[in-house]
């Protein structure tokens, strides 16, 4: 979705995965320009995991790093959450909110580890580029 969105022209990267086998067709070309573009990096065990849902912390980074958003390592979100947060996204996500193009859930918190939901995409890519024009 997040390629689409940004209409990229670029061929992409090698597919360096483990488990590249398993990404579909339809998907490859996305997935290896987003890997040039340096949106995406995989999993610590070398794997994309294709058939995996993304949490929000990682559509949070996935979006910081489209949008060149800074990510502070020592960063504190206000985010009622922000303990759950994992260290690597807590810039991003806090970037992303005082952007506009996060929201948290109910009661002011971010809840990372949820996976994202498709209407929880659209909206951020729509505010994603929203804040490119």
């Amino acid at each position: 979705m997040l390629m689409n969105a940004l209409k990229m022209q670029e061929a992409g990267s090698e597919l360096i995965f483990t488990d590249k086998a398993e990404i579909g067709a339809w998907a490859q070309k996305a997935v290896s320009q987003a890997l040039q573009l340096g949106i995406i990096k995989g999993y610590e065990d070398g794997t994309f995991g294709p058939n995996r849902n993304i949490t929000r912390a990682e559509i949070a980074m996935m979006i910081a790093k489209t949008l060149k958003l800074p990510n502070e390592e020592n960063a504190i979100t206000s985010f009622t959450d922000d303990k759950e947060i994992p260290v690597w996204a807590k810039g991003a996500v806090e970037a992303l909110k005082d952007n506009g193009i996060i929201q948290g859930t109910g009661t002011n918190q971010f809840n990372p580890r949820a996976e994202t939901t498709r209407a929880e995409a659209a909206t951020i890519l729509l505010n994603m580029l929203d804040d490119l024009k």
